[in-house]
C-alpha cells in the first residue's frame, strides 16, 4: 500500500511539473487521491489525540501536585494551630516571646512589639469572631472620624458664608449711603 501511494505521489508531481497544471484522473488515480487525503487526516487526527492524552497527564500531574502542595499547607496550619492553642490560656489570650518580660496580649490583632515573635492564626471560631469584631469597630472609628471632619469642613463653609454675606452687605450699604432702594425704603 505505502509503495502504491509512494510510486502516485512521485508521478503527480512529475505530471503537474510537465504540463503546469493537473491532468484528468482515471478511477485509480482519483481513488489513489483520496486514500492520500484520507491517509493525511489520519495522521493529523493521530497526533491530535496524542497531544490531548499528554495534556491530560500534565493537568493530571499537576493535580497531584497541588493537592500534595495542599496537603503540606494543610499540616502546617494544623501543627502551627494546634502550637498556637497550647500557648493559649483560657480567655483567649497569648504568650510572647520577650527578653524583658512575660506579657499576654489579648486576641485580636496584637500591635506591633519589639523584639516579639507573634504566632499569628486562628484558633478557633470565637477568635475568628473576635477578629471581625475587632475589624467592625476599625471601620466605624474611621467612618466617625470622616463624619467629625465633614462636620468641621460644613461649618468651616458655613462661617465663610456668614463673612461673605456681611462683607457684601457692608459693601452695598456703603455703595447706597442711605439711598432709597426700589421699594421706596431708607437705606442706612
Amino acid at each position: 500500500m505505502e509503495r502504491l501511494l509512494a510510486k502516485y505521489k512521485d508521478e503527480d508531481t512529475k505530471n503537474l511539473r510537465k504540463s503546469g497544471s493537473e491532468e484528468e484522473y482515471t478511477e485509480l488515480q482519483q481513488l489513489l487521491e483520496d486514500i492520500t487525503a484520507y491517509h493525511l487526516d489520519m495522521q493529523d487526527t493521530v497526533l491530535e489525540q496524542k497531544s490531548k492524552k499528554a495534556s491530560a497527564e500534565r493537568d493530571r500531574l499537576r493535580g497531584i501536585e497541588m493537592r500534595q502542595a495542599a496537603m503540606e499547607s494543610m499540616k502546617k496550619r494544623k501543627k502551627a494551630v494546634e502550637d498556637f492553642e497550647d500557648d493559649t490560656d483560657e480567655a483567649g489570650n497569648y504568650e510572647v516571646e520577650d527578653d524583658n518580660d512575660d506579657d499576654y496580649i489579648p486576641l485580636p490583632p496584637p500591635g506591633p512589639e519589639k523584639k516579639a515573635r507573634v504566632m499569628q492564626g486562628r484558633s478557633s471560631k470565637k477568635s475568628a469572631i473576635e477578629y471581625l469584631m475587632w475589624k467592625q469597630e476599625q471601620k466605624a472609628s474611621i467612618k466617625d472620624r470622616e463624619l467629625d471632619l465633614k462636620q468641621q469642613e460644613l461649618e468651616f463653609q458655613k462661617a465663610k458664608y456668614q463673612e461673605g454675606k456681611e462683607e457684601r452687605e457692608h459693601r452695598q450699604e456703603t455703595r447706597n449711603g442711605g439711598k432709597e432702594n426700589i421699594f421706596g425704603n431708607t437705606q442706612k
